[in-house]
């Protein structure tokens, strides 16, 4: 037997999609800092925890010489030199 769904039902559904997309949305939006203690257990860092603000930057800069470096990688992910301008014999 199929179950019938009503207006409100249908309603319900849409809203929980759109609650769950925008956790999703502020989630993404919000740094976390992950750390391991070392046995290996993970512990998360708060945003009001010591420390919080300069592993966040670190990560930051880690990320933006990591886009910088791209321009020089194959697309292989192996870096490679650039070229040498030829010398024009003299």
């Amino acid at each position: 037997m199929k179950e019938r769904r009503g207006t409100v039902s249908r309603l319900t559904g849409l809203a929980e999609g759109v609650a769950a997309a925008a956790r999703r949305r502020q989630r993404d939006r919000e740094p976390r800092v992950l750390v391991y203690d070392d046995v290996g257990h993970p512990a998360t860092l708060r945003p009001d925890d010591s420390g919080f603000d300069a592993i966040v930057l670190t990560a930051e800069r880690m990320i933006e010489l990591a886009e910088d470096g791209a321009a020089h990688a194959s697309p292989g992910g192996v870096s490679v030199p650039e070229p040498r301008a030829k010398r024009d014999p003299e």
